[in-house]
């Protein structure tokens, strides 16, 4: 059974929804961060709340009710339930806190990072890198068999596919690349404890080669406001992106590349522009997206596109950590101390 952090369990009660007779709301993230902020001022991690003096400072310090906070953290026995509940699932907790938090989130979205991830499968994945591959959920024959191509062409070379898990093109591509014998990591807005106990999710667990994870509850519904929230954890999870089809100015593939794209450090995002396509993909170039070079299933996936982007103008120029990984070999994750982002 996972081991959650002190740390964890704590935002858990302060964040999560975890039903029972509580009437209090959970934080919300701006006020989690406000939180954040105070306990950083006061050399204090999460866990240091369990302690109810501290709780009534932090009140005063940062004008959260006092008797929210306090019923927020007396969920204990509705947590134990929840955590039991999860653990069947085989899903585990990490908060921004926890050194295996990914990195990637905290540096590409800094206090925008979500504060409790659930998780399931391969924690080696947790390092990020790869392609991350998005489109319309009705794409059609051309774009669906060009994301299954692209898909099998990172498996085969070593790079992970990066995608949301929706119907449609983010199904096709995390599909085809474990069939190919690739890494995948989903992440998910919905359905968390659902779909992690279905056969093919176990099965590419048990291989090591997927890790499924959400910012939100595990049983929670489908909203578009969480999809559209999804998005940018998927491009910061990723070195690259891949917009394989979108609606012009309609849809969460066309917001979640043009937030990326408006991004200070933004990652460079691909577009698919051979053979049918609808008329977002080519004005998503017009927002800064590069069109998706030719390649061939011998040429290897990371090096093409660092090649592609290195040949760009300089006004174009990315710079970025890129993670090479190796399939067969996993590299164990390693703890970042980075005292300027959040917990």
């Amino acid at each position: 059974m996972y081991k959650i952090s002190d740390d964890a369990k704590t935002i858990l009660l302060l964040c999560g929804r975890l039903g029972g007779d509580s009437e209090a709301k959970p934080l919300q993230q701006r006020e989690y961060n406000q939180l954040v902020q105070w306990l950083l001022e006061q050399g204090l991690r999460p866990a240091d709340m369990l302690v109810p003096d501290i709780v009534i400072e932090a009140a005063k310090g940062t004008r959260l009710p006092e008797t929210r906070l306090t019923e927020l953290l007396n969920r204990g026995v509705q947590l134990g339930f929840a955590i039991e509940k999860w653990n069947q699932g085989g899903i585990w907790v990490i908060c921004r806190s926890d050194p295996e938090y990914p990195t990637r989130l905290k540096k590409h979205l800094k206090d925008k990072s979500p504060p409790i991830l659930f998780c399931v499968g391969e924690r080696s994945l947790l390092q990020g890198g790869g392609l991350a591959i998005v489109g319309s959920r009705n794409v059609d024959n051309d774009g669906e068999e060009f994301t299954k191509q692209v898909s099998a062409w990172c498996a085969h070379g070593g790079l992970p596919v990066v995608s949301g898990g929706a119907r449609g093109v983010d199904q096709i591509a995390m599909k085809s690349a474990l069939d190919a014998g690739g890494c995948v990591i989903g992440i998910l807005a919905d359905n968390l404890l659902k779909k992690s106990v279905s056969r093919d999710v176990r099965y590419a667990i048990s291989e090591e080669r997927l890790l499924l994870f959400s910012p939100y509850h595990p049983e929670a519904h489908f909203m578009i406001g969480s999809a559209m929230g999804r998005n940018k954890l998927i491009y910061a999870m990723a070195d690259y992106g891949l917009v394989i089809s979108a609606e012009h100015n309609k849809g969460g593939t066309w917001a979640g590349a043009v937030e990326e794209l408006k991004r200070k450090k933004a990652r460079p995002v691909f577009v698919h522009l051979s053979g049918s396509v609808p008329p977002g993909n080519t004005k998503l170039i017009e927002q800064g997206a590069f069109s998706f070079p030719e390649w061939n299933p011998d040429s290897d996936p990371l090096a093409l596109l660092k090649g592609e982007i290195d040949r760009m103008p300089k006004k174009h120029s990315y710079k970025q950590e890129l993670f090479t990984y190796a399939a067969r070999n996993p590299p164990i994750p390693q703890t970042v101390e980075e005292p300027e982002t959040p917990m």
